[in-house]
Order: structure tokens, then C-alpha cells, then sequence
């Protein structure tokens, strides 16, 4: 009988002195004639045209793999938390300095809180009676103001690799010959490239960090100015640093944290993206996905899907061993979710039989991450 339910796992929390939770996860993506992350020309272009793109690539033991850049399934993420409600933070560019940020305001925009941001500025020093301050003295800048450095920083509590094949494609075969030829005269050529694969990726959640922040004057540490965290505190509360409690944090309300952390995953049902989506559209949401929450930041689920005669499969194996390995890390059940239709030959009723004491739900996708992040309740503390 499988005894370590919710309610064990409920109890667990309650008697950890440090709870450095984080949700980890693994996912797949089944794609057809995908082109959904691209750079310029590269040496795999094999058609002499002028006109040519290639698709983002690695290699591994001497094999090519396709890719997509962290920072596009990133952004995918971000838009679609924008379309199920969330206000983004609004973007600045400053073109004579090649930079742009958002406005790193955590407490309005949830996307600064989970996302993080990087913000250099300085602002005008003022005094108690909130009259600008002036440099003064004997300088030639005497009656301009004197500026302070208000620059904020926050380390993304969503970390999330890159999107990779989990098989490895033949560079001859992705190359697409298209032309131009509603125009008169000759029809303009160009190429461009395609993959049919399996795409793996894992994310990290810090449960932590979400809506916790700092005003540490260290690089990364300070992620709000003193003004907004105490604003904070007006709604939520001070708490330690797991670390060295003599460092305090602003805490926003529980509530609004367990919201933005389940927002995060709930998108994931959701996501759409990627380039050349008008003749190579592709779905980009997850196939297969395997939710826990873990005690620690080490991703327990990043070597679960492997190439077994050039098709790409789950090593139930693998994920037995990742799972009777981290047992006392567990802090939660493990949730998989898989599409039917997809990798139909691997069962995982071979998985729930030969792990006793954890509970593993089995579900549609939709459903596995619905159930999934009701347990954030009880984490997100």
C-alpha cells in the first residue's frame, strides 16, 4: 500500500526547519516540420542561395541535435502568462546604450517577480523634507543634483534549460527548398530548415523566492529599493534568509505567492510559440510532463528521455532510480502527465507497480498539471 500520501508530505513540512522547496520538472514535445528557433546561415545550408536561414543547433558526442534557446521557450512562457491575465512589465530600450529593461517592479508585475530583471539607474538624492539635494561644494557640477545608484537586480526563481532533440538529426535532411512565385518575371528562391523530433527540456521553480525579496547591496542580492520594500512589508511580512538569518527579506502575502507560483506552471497548458509559424506551425506545448516538489535546487528528472534505435522513449529505469534515489528529498507525490497518441508503447503501470511507497498520478496533461499545482498549497509557506 502506498502510505506516503499528501498528508505524509504535509507533516514532513511542518518539521523542516529550512524549506528550500522547489518545483522540478521534465517535459517533451512531440514536432512535425518544426522551424521554431533560428540564427543566420551556417555550413549545414547546402542549396547556395543567397537567401538562407538555419535552424539553432548543438553537438554531443560528435552528433547534431536541434534546438531551441532557452531564452525563446522563456519568452513563449512570459506571452502566455500575458494572455491568461497577467499585466507584463513594460519594456524601456535606451538606444544610444544597446539596452532595455523592465520596469523591475516585482510588487506590481508578477512576470518581474518570477523572470527576474536587471535595472541600472540612478535617480536624484533627496532629503527628509523631499527637496532635491545638490552636489555642491567647489565643483563645476555644484548646482546639478547629486545622483544615487538605485540600481536593482533579481535572480530568476524560474530556471529553464534549453529545448533540445533528444534524438539527433541528419544535417542533410533539413535543408527546405521554397520560392517566391506569385510575382512576375523569376520566382526568388530561398532556403530554409525544418526538423521532425522530440524536443526534452526541464524547468526549476524556487518556491522560495517567489514574491521574496531582498535589499542586500550585492549584485543579484538587491532585488528592490528600499521604497518598494517597504511597501512590501505593508501588506506582507519580514522573514529570515534560509541562509544566515541576519539578512531579512520582504514577504509578500502567501496567498499572492502560491497564486503566481501555480499561474507559472498553469501556463504551461497553454504555451504557444516559436518562428516560421505561419507554414511550419507546430504545437510547443508538452507532450509528456513529470511535476514534484523536491527539497533542494538539483533537478532529479533531466536524464529520463534517451534514444533507443534512433527513436526517442522514456527510460523507466531512469526514472525509477531518480525517484528511489531522492525519496527523502520528495516533498510531494510525482505527477505525470502524457497525451495519448504519444509514446503509446511505454507504460508507466510498470513504474507506479515497482515504486511502493510514492504515490505517482497518471493523467492527461491538462489534468496532471491541474492536480498538480492544488498541492502548491501546502509548499508555499
Amino acid at each position: 500500500m502506498k502510505e506516503m500520501k499528501m498528508n505524509s508530505f504535509e507533516e514532513i513540512v511542518k518539521n523542516d526547519e529550512v524549506k528550500n522547496y522547489f518545483v522540478h520538472s521534465s517535459i517533451l514535445i512531440d514536432v512535425d516540420g518544426a522551424s521554431l528557433n533560428n540564427w543566420g546561415s551556417d555550413a549545414t545550408n547546402t542549396q547556395g542561395m543567397d537567401n538562407t536561414s538555419a535552424v539553432k543547433k548543438v553537438t554531443k558526442n560528435g552528433r547534431t541535435h536541434s534546438v531551441v534557446s532557452g531564452q525563446a521557450w522563456r519568452y513563449w512562457w512570459r506571452e502566455s502568462l500575458g494572455l491568461n491575465g497577467w499585466s507584463l512589465s513594460p519594456v524601456t530600450k535606451v538606444s544610444s546604450k544597446n539596452v532595455a529593461y523592465t520596469d523591475a517592479n516585482p510588487l506590481e508585475y508578477a512576470d518581474d517577480d518570477i523572470f527576474g530583471y536587471m535595472r541600472a539607474s540612478k535617480d536624484e538624492l533627496k532629503d527628509e523634507e523631499g527637496n532635491v539635494v545638490l552636489v555642491g561644494g567647489k565643483s563645476k557640477n555644484k548646482d546639478k543634483p547629486k545622483m544615487v545608484d538605485i540600481t536593482v537586480t533579481r535572480i530568476s526563481p524560474l530556471k529553464n534549460s534549453i529545448l533540445t532533440s533528444v534524438t539527433s538529426i541528419n544535417k542533410k535532411e533539413l535543408n527546405e527548398r521554397s520560392s517566391m512565385t506569385r510575382q512576375d518575371g523569376d520566382s526568388v528562391l530561398y532556403e530554409k530548415q525544418s526538423y521532425s523530433t522530440v524536443l526534452k527540456g526541464m524547468f526549476s521553480l524556487d518556491l522560495d523566492q517567489v514574491g521574496t525579496f531582498t535589499k542586500v547591496n550585492r549584485s543579484g542580492f538587491k532585488n528592490v529599493t528600499d521604497t518598494t520594500y517597504d511597501k512590501v512589508l505593508e501588506s506582507g511580512s519580514e522573514v529570515d534568509d534560509l541562509i544566515n538569518p541576519n539578512v531579512k527579506r520582504a514577504r509578500l502575502e502567501n496567498s499572492i505567492r502560491r497564486d503566481r507560483a501555480k499561474e507559472t506552471i498553469l501556463a504551461l497548458k497553454t504555451i504557444a510559440g516559436g518562428a516560421k509559424r505561419t507554414t511550419n506551425y507546430v504545437s510547443v506545448k508538452p507532450d509528456f510532463i513529470i511535476l514534484a516538489v523536491l527539497k533542494g535546487g538539483n533537478n532529479i528528472f533531466d536524464n529520463i528521455a534517451v534514444e533507443e534505435n534512433g527513436r526517442a522513449t522514456l527510460s523507466i529505469d531512469a526514472l525509477k532510480e531518480a525517484i528511489e534515489d531522492n525519496k527523502e528529498y520528495l516533498r510531494s507525490d510525482i505527477y505525470i502527465g502524457k497525451m495519448s497518441g504519444f509514446m503509446d508503447d511505454v507504460s508507466l503501470n510498470i513504474l507506479k507497480s515497482e515504486i511502493s511507497d510514492i504515490e505517482i498520478h497518471t493523467d492527461s496533461i491538462n489534468k496532471t498539471i491541474d492536480n498538480f499545482t492544488k498541492i502548491l498549497d501546502t509548499v508555499v509557506v
